[in-house]
């Protein structure tokens, strides 16, 4: 049997072929699951799968019960009302980058929010026009709309050309693009200056400024700020006030929004004809506007720790476009500068959705009239400023480089791509060249725990054979695949399935629990004896009070208990009703012999991971990487005061007998001071077991 005596060992053993290694250690023989026995899960019918399948397609059935109306409420609606705000203003500006009626796009922005209340699974993306699909659908209304009747002037309409022309562009609102080189955009673009409208380039400009800034000071200070400064909100009063009250339409010539019509209009069918010119570009609508909201709601699910369905936000997002579509809407998806809204002025739920969803109503059904005299100029410079954050990603190329240059090349690849051949076809390229680099760096993960066989070196599958060993409190887990941007989420999943918990969970109870044990202590309801805890109370309220973003990151911290008297057993009765969960894992060791790279965004995952089981007091060893690989770790600074290098093993086994020998150190069969001058090892027997060879003192002769 393996047993660490010192830190030396020596191993003797047959050299297996894999044929002879079989031979000596039976396999056992695995029922893979077939395509039929799959078939007969999936249409196996019984009670609670039927609810399941209700709650799964319909989550609001799910959150809304449990609501807590005392505590969230409040929350939601300075949330809903925030991001309402934020949703008609870009709703109106995205509205023209359709090239249609700027009131269209509040339908949008209603439509897709009200679906996505019933069956979106994220608590804080809000769902609406998206800049991106917006110029995708406007590229496609202008180009088929030059074949529209109207503009030859035999339209047979009752309506006039421009009123049809309108309607016919809200109909085609699909996905589509022109084909443009850079050359063309750019004579397009200086052929146009010299019948540019100063009143309007002056008003974007000085709209532009004042929103940048306000959005830098609310950037710089957003954990001061109750909350962030509504700068669109303000900048659009005051522009439709000075608009109407110095009459800039008549005066100027500027182009305004125009007649808002109140309430609804009614639903319509969609042109066939038009889908069969627009199939293509419906995909590239489709599998973009996914993307983006996918993205978003990943990044909120895990900052506050709950689920994402990945198929329900799909449906979600189809669900409300079809919606929007027959009611004269436009494709969306979801803006991270609504969501952020929405999340930094504390709403808890969709709750704040329908909030802002009656915001975005009561434009369209009551003061919509009072935006009439709005510049289009400042809906154009609101949605530029929104496209900040975009656009700055250009100073992130050369440290991009430095750091991978795979993601370098296809970040700039992308950027060329889209400006030359469009954004349709050149998303459409962009995606099938990260395919191909992807084949070359990647191949499918296939996760695996592994235990010891034979009570030798030698590790494998812990489902595949019968004599396995398992070190207690030990797991042993192995990818063998690269890591990347694309995997990474289902690397941790499966770690987390693995070990039986996941250690941001812990941790945050943890520093839950070590708050109340803190204040109980302040307020001198528990002391410290040498018998024990002694709790002056018999019970404690717990509030599980709602955290914001500040508290949440506070919980995600080290534990640190050297304030107090004493020392917490988290696997020990706690006092009062004081629950955290218990678990006996703690060593956890990370096969990565056939991980051959990192991207830039697994690399910041994966220390995102250890830094959560080292702070729950679970050490954490990578073995098997070689030292190409440890030179990029050290390239991205990847190890700190808290990832230290020391996490680093040549084998499996070398991490487990360091293991036990820092577990059970006491049973070592030789004193510490003799450490450093004699030298311990193993040997094996014939049978493959392990014995400790006898230890004799160098110079003396045993008898």
């Amino acid at each position: 049997m393996i047993e660490p005596f010192g830190n030396q060992y020596i191993v003797a053993r047959p050299v297996y072929s894999t044929n002879a290694f079989e031979e000596n250690h039976k396999k056992r023989d695995r029922h893979h699951k077939t395509f039929l026995d799959h078939l007969r899960v999936c249409f196996s019918c019984s009670p609670q799968k039927a609810k399941r399948s209700v709650l799964s397609l319909f989550p609001i059935a799910s959150w809304l019960p449990a609501y807590r109306l005392k505590e969230w409420l409040l929350s939601d609606i300075v949330s809903g009302i925030s991001t309402g705000i934020v949703s008609v203003l870009q709703g109106l500006a995205f509205a023209l980058l359709v090239t249609i009626p700027p009131g269209y796009g509040l339908y949008a922005a209603f439509f897709s929010t009200i679906i996505y209340l019933f069956f979106g699974t994220s608590k804080h993306i809000s769902a609406g026009p998206f800049p991106i699909l917006s110029m995708m659908v406007g590229a496609a209304t202008v180009r088929l709309a030059q074949n529209f009747p109207g503009n030859t002037g035999s339209s047979n309409n009752s309506t006039s050309n421009s009123s049809s022309l309108d309607d016919y562009k809200v109909t085609v609102a699909a996905s589509v693009t022109v084909l443009s080189g850079v050359i063309q955009v750019l004579h397009s673009v200086f052929s146009q200056i010299e019948k540019t409208n100063i009143a309007d380039l002056v008003t974007a400009l000085i709209v532009l400024l004042v929103v940048s800034i306000f959005k830098e000071i609310n950037q710089r200070f957003k954990d001061k700020l109750p909350v962030p400064i509504p700068i669109e909100f303000i900048v659009t009063v005051i522009a439709t006030g000075v608009s109407y009250g110095f009459d800039f339409q008549t005066r100027f010539n500027v182009s305004v929004v125009g007649k808002m019509n109140p309430g609804f209009e009614p639903p319509t069918a969609p042109n066939v004809m038009v889908f069969q010119e627009t199939i293509g570009d419906c995909f590239a609508i489709a599998m973009v506007g996914f993307a983006v909201a996918f993205s978003v709601a990943s990044v909120y699910s895990l900052k506050h720790d709950y689920p994402l369905d990945g198929n329900q936000e799909l449906i979600a997002l189809g669900l409300g476009n079809i919606v929007c579509g027959a009611f004269r809407g436009f494709a969306g998806s979801t803006a991270l500068s609504r969501s952020a809204v929405q999340e930094s002025t504390g709403g808890k739920t969709q709750i704040a959705g329908l909030i802002s969803a009656i915001i975005v109503l009561i434009v369209i059904l009551a003061i919509g009239f009072l935006l009439e005299p709005l510049q289009r100029s400042v809906l154009a410079a609101l949605a530029l400023g929104n496209l900040k954050g975009m656009l700055m990603q250009f100073a992130e190329i050369c440290r991009l480089w430095r750091k991978d240059k795979y993601d370098c090349l296809i970040w700039v690849t992308t950027c060329v791509f889209t400006i030359v051949l469009g954004l349709g076809l050149g998303l459409a390229a962009s995606v099938a060249f990260q395919l191909l680099t992807i084949v070359f760096r990647t191949q499918f993960p296939k996760c695996s725990t592994l235990a010891n066989i034979g009570r030798s070196n030698i590790y494998k599958n812990k489902k595949d054979y019968y004599d396995m060993y398992e070190l207690k409190g030990v797991k042993i887990f192995r990818c063998p695949s690269p890591i990347y941007f694309a995997n990474i989420g289902f690397f941790r999943q499966k770690l987390i399935d693995a070990v039986g918990f996941s250690p941001l969970r812990i941790l945050r109870k943890r520093n839950k629990a070590l708050r109340k044990i803190r204040k109980l202590q302040k307020q001198g309801l528990l002391q410290v004896t040498p018998k024990g805890f002694i709790c002056t109370v018999d019970t404690i309220k717990d509030s599980d009070e709602e955290l914001d973003n500040n508290q949440i990151q506070v919980l995600d911290e080290p534990i640190d208990t050297t304030d107090l008297p004493f020392q917490i057993d988290w696997n020990d009765q706690l006092p009062l009703n004081i629950e955290v969960p218990k678990i006996s894992l703690h060593s956890l060791i990370l096969d990565f012999s056939a991980v051959s790279f990192l991207d830039v965004s697994s690399m910041r995952g994966l220390k995102s991971i250890l830094q959560e089981f080292i702070r729950i007091k679970v050490d954490v060893y990578i073995v098997g990487v070689d030292d190409d690989f440890i030179e990029k770790l050290n390239r991205y600074e990847f190890f700190d005061g808290e990832v230290k290098t020391s996490i680093l093993f040549l084998t499996i086994h070398d991490a487990v007998l360091h293991i036990s020998m820092k577990k059970d150190y006491s049973t070592s069969k030789f004193k510490p001071s003799q450490e450093k001058d004699e030298k311990i090892d193993f040997t094996i027997n014939t049978n493959g077991g392990l014995r400790n060879r006898e230890y004799q003192v160098p110079g003396e002769t045993k008898f």
